[in-house]
């Protein structure tokens, strides 16, 4: 029953995903390294801390989940005085290890990258719900019907971190399904490249398109027919090779000079959003069904 909204009521809601409360945590403690770092410095510190000589003076805080049974008992269990094990457990480790995936993936795609593409690439991945924006994500939450006190930064910072996660997940899993109901429909969707490969693509094309023109010049035959009167017409008629060579050309892989690359992929739609929304959704439990009917269950958001 208490007014003000705390980490540990947002993290309670979450807390059947283990890997989400993990990176929770993880955003929380290093947003608190670098808050205690700016006031101890009084600068603007980077998103990397980095291990130096004075490293030891920040203290980083873990938030603790009061519902867990060993934090019930956290007064009789004697702490190691370094706090090693503190720092080196399972769900620092896995919370790792998710955003060491992450960001290989992040480096899969930027592969193939130009610099004009990865420089906005850089500029998207840095946007943000929250950054400079919270009197606009408050308005959009509509935290005032619910809450009677203005909610502090870690509330808000907490939200928008969860805002992330379902966004992320909603398009990946989006993107999923329109690629199953392609392959349903016989259809298929290259992989995105990057710009080099798209312009060495229309090179190689609008060279095929030259040396299919200037084999229909060279494999003409030439007729030419005298009229009545005296004057003369020259025709030119291409050979059934070279017919064949040219349509060879432009219909191999149905990549003519006017038809689309196979490499632009196409956007998602409604559709797709809603499906992956009701996929989400958790499956109701046998025994909560054992009365037969329909029951009215909630609706699964993070």
């Amino acid at each position: 029953n208490s007014r003000y909204l705390s980490a540990e009521d947002i993290l309670f809601l979450i807390r059947h995903d283990r890997a989400k409360v993990n990176r929770l945590r993880s955003f929380l403690s290093w947003k608190d390294v670098r808050k205690n770092a700016k006031d101890a410095s009084g600068e603007q510190v980077e998103d990397v801390v980095e291990e130096t000589n004075t490293a030891g003076k920040l203290h980083r805080s873990i938030i603790k989940l009061p519902w867990e049974l060993i934090n019930q008992f956290s007064d009789a269990i004697i702490k190691s005085v370094n706090g090693e094990d503190e720092s080196e457990d399972e769900d620092e480790l896995e919370a790792y290890n998710d955003s060491a995936q992450r960001l290989k993936e992040a480096d899969e795609v930027t592969r193939a990258m130009t610099k004009e593409e990865y420089v906005h690439y850089s500029e998207c991945r840095q946007a943000s719900f929250t950054y400079r924006k919270s009197k606009k994500f408050r308005d959009w939450a509509n935290m005032s019907a619910f809450v009677e006190v203005k909610p502090n930064d870690d509330i808000v910072d907490s939200l928008g971190f969860l805002t992330y996660e379902m966004v992320s997940k909603l398009t990946l899993t989006a993107i999923k399904i329109k690629r199953d109901m392609m392959a349903a429909a016989g259809e298929q969707e290259d992989e995105p490249v990057g710009l080099g490969h798209k312009r060495k693509r229309e090179q190689e094309n609008q060279k095929s398109v030259k040396r299919a023109e200037s084999s229909l010049s060279n494999d003409g035959v030439s007729i030419t027919v005298t009229s009545a009167d005296g004057t003369t017409a020259t025709t030119t008629e291409s050979s059934p090779d070279s017919e064949k060579e040219e349509n060879s050309n432009f219909d191999a892989d149905n990549q003519g000079l006017f038809m689309p690359s196979r490499s632009e992929q196409t956007p998602l739609l409604p559709e797709h959003i809603h499906e992956a929304f009701r996929r989400l959704q958790q499956v109701p439990q046998p025994l909560k069904n054992f009365r037969g009917g329909l029951v009215r269950t909630k609706i699964s958001l993070i």
